[in-house]
C-alpha cells in the first residue's frame, strides 16, 4: 500500500482525474443496460457536469500555470529578470517554474557583473591618454576610444562596421594590424600618420583569441609627434650652440696665439689684434647672456612680475638706450605715441627687453641715413606696437622662419654686426608668456614692420 501511495504522488491526482470521465461512462453503459431510459439520462446529465467540472480544474491547474510560465520566460529572453514565476506544486510545472526563476536569477547576476566591467572598462578606455583601436579579422573597427575620436576627428559610432582604411587612412597602419593577426605575434614599430594632421606614433599591436577562428587584434597609438621635436629642438639647439660658442672662442684663441708668437712687440698689430679679441669676448658674453635669458623664459616655473606701466615711458627709455648706435648710423628714431594710452599690465623688464631687441635689429638692417619708426596705439581691446624700419627687408621664404632660435637671414652679414640668432626668440617667447602675439611684415627694399599685441587687462596666469 505505501509503495501504490509512493507512485500516485510522483504521478499526481490530476492525470488519473482524466480518467474519471472515462469511468462515468462505462457506468453509464452498465446503467443504460440494467435500468430504464429516464436513469439513464439523469446520468447523462451528470456525467456532462462532471466532464465540465473536471475540464475546468484541469484547465486552471495546467494550462494557466504554463501561459504564466511562458509570459515569464519571455520576459526573461527580452533580459527583465525582475520578475518570476509563482511557486506551484511539486510536478513538472512546478519544476519548470523553478528552473526559470533560477536561470532569471543567474542571468541578472551575469548581466550586473558584465555591465559593471564593461563599466570599468569604458572608465579606463576613456582615462588613457594613449589612442586605442580594436579591429577584426575582416579589418572592420570594433572599437575606438576618445583620444583616437579626437586625434583623427572620427566619432565610434559612425566608424563602427566600417573598414579600418576608411577610417584611418593609413596603409603602413593597416599593414601593421593585419600582420599580427596572420602571424599572432605582437608587433611595435614607429610610423608617421599625415593625415588628417602630421603626426609620430609609438604603435603597439597585439592579437587577441576570442575562442574561434576569427580573431581580434588591439592597436594601442601613442603620439611621439611634441617628444620627437622636442628632441629635434634640442639637438638642434646644441649644434648651433656649439656652433656660435666655437667662431667666437678659435678667432680669440687664434689671435691670442699670434700675439704669443711675437706679434705683441709690434703695438700697432697688437692693438688690431686685442680690439678683436675684445669684441669676439663681448660678442660670446652676449650670446651667453642670451642664452640663460631664453632658458630662463622658457622655464616653467618663471614667473612675470606684473605691475601697470606706462608704454609711453618704456618706449622712450629705450630709444634713448640705442640713441647713440642710431647716430653712429646717421639714423633718425620717431616716436609716434598717444598720450592718452592706458596702463598696461606687465613686466615693464621684460617689454623694454622686446623693444630693445627689435629697435636694435631695425638699427642693424637699415641702411645710413634712413629711418627707424617706432608707434604705439590701441586696437580692438589691445595694445599694438610696431617697430617698422625703411631698411632691406626680409625675402617671403625667410619670414615664417624669423623667431626660431639661431635662425638668420644673412648669416655672415648677422655675424659682423654681432647678432647672436636669439633675439628675435627671446621676444616671441616674452609676448607669448604675457599672452600676446608677435608678427612681422616686409618686403625686400622696402624695410620690415615688427609689431606685438598685449592684452590691456592682466591674465589670469602668470606664470609661463
Amino acid at each position: 500500500m505505501p509503495a501504490i501511495l509512493r507512485i500516485l504522488k510522483n504521478i499526481g491526482w490530476r492525470p488519473i482525474a482524466s480518467y474519471f470521465p472515462l469511468l462515468i461512462i462505462f457506468i453509464g453503459l452498465a446503467q443504460l443496460y440494467a435500468l430504464n431510459w429516464l436513469s439513464f439520462w439523469a446520468f447523462v446529465l451528470l456525467s456532462f457536469l462532471c466532464t465540465i467540472i473536471l475540464a475546468w480544474i484541469l484547465y486552471s491547474s495546467l494550462i494557466n500555470p504554463l501561459k504564466e510560465v511562458v509570459t515569464i520566460a519571455k520576459s526573461v529572453a527580452g533580459e527583465n529578470f525582475e520578475q518570476y514565476v509563482p511557486a506551484f506544486s511539486h510536478n513538472e510545472i512546478g519544476d519548470l517554474a523553478r528552473s526559470i526563476n533560477c536561470m532569471a536569477k543567474r542571468l541578472k547576476k551575469v548581466t550586473e557583473n558584465l555591465n559593471s566591467e564593461r563599466g570599468r572598462l569604458q572608465a579606463i578606455l576613456n582615462g588613457m591618454t594613449d589612442g586605442v583601436i580594436i579591429m577584426d579579422s575582416w579589418g572592420r573597427v570594433i572599437l575606438l576610444n576618445p583620444v583616437v575620436e579626437k586625434l583623427f576627428r572620427i566619432t565610434n559610432s559612425a566608424s563602427k562596421g566600417k573598414n579600418i582604411i576608411r577610417v584611418i587612412r593609413d596603409y603602413e597602419l593597416e599593414k601593421l594590424l593585419h600582420q599580427s593577426l596572420e602571424t599572432g605575434e605582437s608587433i611595435k614599430k614607429q610610423i608617421q600618420i599625415l593625415a588628417p594632421d602630421r603626426r609620430i606614433f609609438r604603435v603597439y599591436v597585439t592579437p587577441i583569441s576570442t575562442g574561434d577562428d576569427s580573431g581580434e587584434v588591439v592597436a594601442i597609438l601613442r603620439n611621439v609627434t611634441d617628444m620627437k621635436m622636442l628632441e629635434e629642438m634640442r639637438s638642434d639647439f646644441v649644434a648651433n650652440v656649439s656652433h656660435e660658442l666655437r667662431t667666437p672662442l678659435t678667432s680669440i684663441r687664434g689671435f691670442a696665439e699670434t700675439l704669443l708668437d711675437g706679434a705683441y712687440e709690434d703695438p700697432a698689430t697688437a692693438r688690431k689684434f686685442l680690439m678683436i679679441i675684445n669684441k669676439e669676448a663681448e660678442r660670446l658674453s652676449r650670446l651667453i647672456d642670451e642664452i640663460l635669458n631664453l632658458s630662463r623664459i622658457e622655464d616653467k616655473k618663471f614667473v612675470l612680475n606684473y605691475e601697470a606701466f606706462s608704454i609711453s615711458d618704456i618706449i622712450h627709455r629705450t630709444a634713448a638706450i640705442v640713441q647713440t648706435r642710431a647716430a653712429e648710423k646717421n639714423l633718425t628714431i620717431n616716436i609716434d605715441v598717444p598720450d592718452d594710452l592706458p596702463a598696461v599690465q606687465g613686466d615693464p623688464d621684460m617689454i623694454r627687453q622686446v623693444l630693445l631687441n627689435l629697435i636694435d635689429n631695425a638699427i642693424n638692417y637699415t641702411q645710413p641715413g634712413g629711418t627707424v619708426l617706432v608707434r604705439a596705439a590701441v586696437e580692438q581691446g589691445e595694445l599694438m606696437v610696431d617697430v617698422q624700419d625703411n631698411g632691406i627687408g626680409i625675402t617671403p621664404e625667410n619670414l615664417s622662419r624669423l623667431f626660431e632660435r639661431f635662425y638668420r637671414v644673412d648669416k655672415a652679414r648677422s655675424r659682423e654686426m654681432g647678432g647672436t640668432g636669439l633675439g628675435l626668440a627671446i621676444v616671441k617667447h616674452i609676448v607669448e608668456a604675457h599672452k600676446g602675439k608677435v608678427q612681422v611684415e616686409s618686403k625686400v627694399g622696402r624695410g620690415s614692420t615688427f609689431s606685438f599685441r598685449l592684452p590691456l587687462t592682466e591674465p589670469e596666469h602668470k606664470a609661463n
